[in-house]
């Protein structure tokens, strides 16, 4: 190849490096929010019901009951920490009868639900305000709409690049295909730094609530127990290991229990 032909070769090349830091760039601003506080609720209120669809809910019982005395407790104390994300929400949780699924999750706007196979792993009620807290502090922490500001710019930086720097419809493609691989990866570790973010404010949520703080080690470690170490590597998944999990809670619990040892919901 001559040296003239391989100045576009080297020129897409380059271009197609800086594609990639763009997207990367775009991705690693973790905190920008450009949808309204309002909207999570929004958001949250119109996928509840799709997401509930054909569900068998529990609305009676102990663990029902438990469930939702959590919940309450948890978001008082949440209101104590962000009032002013916390008080906009409309707080609601569903107890899904599914002893296969060991799982919880939190809409944008406090739209929850918890299955209940994840109460024998939680064992007690101070094991599900683990779950809970982390869960409530991802609503308060607008983690979800994060995420659709975060892709959204990713998404608009590639397809802009894509288009005014590469001509040929195929290098565009080409392109645009390695910004959403980019992307993609960048994304995996801000899902990592979001979950070990609702961990340290979960964690405090429970204190204040009145739940002893060392529970929320003790339960990812039966996490970790059940998942018998195979989650695959780090780098490729959108949560931490059970071992960092754990590691970043002990060195929080300090603090944790001072919150707890002070918190109205302890006396």
């Amino acid at each position: 190849m001559s040296h003239h032909a391989s100045r576009p070769v080297q020129r897409r090349t380059l271009c197609a490096a800086l594609l990639i830091s763009l997207a990367l760039a775009c991705a690693a601003i973790s905190r920008l929010n450009l949808i309204p506080v309002e909207q999570d609720a929004a958001l949250g209120a119109e996928a509840y019901p799709g997401l509930l669809e054909g569900e068998r809910i529990i609305t009676t019982g102990r663990d029902y009951e438990m469930v939702q005395r959590v919940t309450t407790r948890i978001v008082a104390a949440a209101e104590h920490f962000d009032p002013e994300i916390t008080a906009q929400f409309e707080w609601e949780t569903r107890l899904i009868d599914k002893p296969d699924m060991v799982n919880a999750w939190c809409l944008p706007g406090g739209k929850m639900a918890v299955f209940t196979g994840i109460l024998p792993v939680a064992e007690s009620e101070a094991g599900l305000a683990v779950v809970m807290g982390h869960e409530i502090a991802h609503a308060t922490r607008r983690h979800g709409t994060r995420a659709m500001t975060r892709q959204l710019g990713a998404a608009t930086v590639v397809a802009l690049v894509s288009v005014l720097v590469f001509k040929e419809a195929d290098t565009q493609q080409t392109a645009a295909a390695l910004g959403t691989y980019a992307t993609g990866f960048a994304n995996l570790k801000f899902g990592r730094d979001a979950e070990l973010e609702a961990d340290a404010a979960g964690l405090k949520y429970m204190a204040y609530a009145g739940y002893d703080p060392t529970e929320a080690t003790h339960f990812w470690q039966r996490m970790q127990s059940l998942s018998g170490g195979a989650q695959g590597p780090v780098w490729l998944s959108t949560h931490p290991s059970h071992g960092t999990r754990v590691q970043e809670l002990q060195e929080m619990l300090p603090a944790a229990l001072e919150i707890y040892r002070q918190s109205p919901g302890s006396r």
